[in-house]
């Protein structure tokens, strides 16, 4: 018998099934309300689901910490299998990457007051997780306590290692008031923002709402996908709602989200017509803004710009800290965040023939054709100058 307030060590077992994997629903929020650092990225929604459309066919490694009967640790990865040079390579991944989508924030769900043994335990059990070549796990939280570890662990195996930067994300701390926050704005940006609101407004009789009917959230997230294609078609860049697995994807999403009551659907309507909207998440009073859309033809209203600072006001309104702007540079998320924060990468190879074609092709190789380049920049003749 256990005595009372011993420590139990810790187990680490590996999930390989789905019917497993959709079992886990109920103990993994229950894990993961009480963690210390965690993402909506991470939630067994956004997991489950991606899974169930990107990952099916491919091995599932999705593993369990507990400690006795209590869990106490997930770490959801998988293997991908890539050919590299006309060699298999096996990666090991975290699931939500290696599909069209961009998240942000992977990595492990870790108890609170426990995260360094949790951490020791998940590293040590990756490591030692036989048919990988490759560990690339990516978009992690740099103050995750596994993020440390895991490159502890992996020197103390004399593997070779790569780690820095995923991504730049910038954010917006939200004040307490609206007024606050347009009040602290220097007195043009103050101005524009308030006349752009009118202008649209009076010429196009606006309404701005958030979703929320729930038998009608399908024929919203239609127009969210016309409005975000109809943008960026406009200009001819590739964007996101642009595949079938993307749409059906963020439709499961979104569902599981507002049955949570973590979608936040920002929508801004104009004579009874959509014209801009805003998919996010809510999570943890945090504002995640995932996909944007609104009709280019009112562009010179700016709607998507109106929509966000009616997004900033409702947010505010609602108690949150932080509007997220996650991965990606655009001019609007710059000019009102307040700050930045960054993911990180952890690369390991183990010596293999699969794990070496990976480093040569996409480590050695482009490095070599970089220098290659300078050198020809260096040695070009300087312009000479014209009279």
């Amino acid at each position: 018998m256990t005595e009372p307030g011993s420590i139990q060590p810790v187990r680490v077992r590996v999930v390989q099934s789905s019917a497993e994997f959709a079992s886990l629903a109920d103990s993994w929020e229950e894990l993961q309300k009480d963690a210390v650092s965690t993402s909506v990225f991470e939630t067994f929604d956004w997991q489950y689901l991606w899974w169930m459309t990107y990952g099916r066919d491919q091995p599932l490694r999705l593993l369990l910490a507990t400690e006795g009967d209590r869990l106490v640790g997930i770490l959801p990865l998988y293997i991908q299998t890539v050919p590299t040079m006309r060699i298999p390579v096996r990666l090991l991944r975290p699931i939500g990457l290696g599909g069209n989508t961009s998240p942000d924030d992977l990595g492990p769900v870790l108890a609170a007051g426990c995260e360094e043994r949790v951490a020791q335990a998940l590293a040590t059990a990756v490591m030692q997780l036989p048919g990988w070549d490759v560990l690339h796990l990516s978009d992690m939280l740099p103050d995750c306590a596994f993020v440390a570890v895991l490159r502890s662990e992996i020197k103390r195996r004399g593997l070779p290692l790569l780690t820095g930067r995923s991504e730049r994300i910038p954010f917006l701390d939200l004040p307490s008031s609206w007024e606050g926050w347009l009040e602290a704005l220097p007195r043009d940006r103050r101005w524009r923002i308030r006349n752009q609101r009118k202008k649209l407004s009076v010429a196009q009789n606006t309404r701005f709402l958030v979703w929320g009917d729930p038998s009608t959230l399908d024929a919203a997230i239609d127009q969210l996908v016309a409005l975000h294609n109809k943008r960026w078609n406009e200009v001819g860049e590739v964007h996101g709602f642009s595949s079938p697995e993307y749409i059906g994807f963020h439709r499961a999403v979104m569902h599981a989200c507002f049955r949570r009551n973590r979608l936040r659907l920002y929508c801004l309507e104009a004579g009874g017509r959509m014209i801009a909207m805003d998919y996010c998440y809510r999570f943890r009073n945090r504002i995640y803004l995932m996909q944007r859309g609104f009709d280019p033809e009112l562009s010179k209203w700016k709607p998507g710009r109106v929509l966000l600072h009616h997004l900033v006001e409702h947010a505010i309104g609602e108690g949150n800290s932080v509007l997220d702007f996650l991965r990606g540079d655009h001019s609007y998320k710059d000019e009102i965040a307040t700050g930045e924060r960054e993911t990180v990468y952890v690369t390991a190879f183990r010596w293999t023939v699969g794990a070496l074609a990976h480093g040569a092709r996409r480590i050695v190789m482009p490095a070599a054709k970089a220098r290659v380049l300078e050198i020809i920049r260096q040695l070009r003749p300087a312009p000479t100058k014209t009279e």
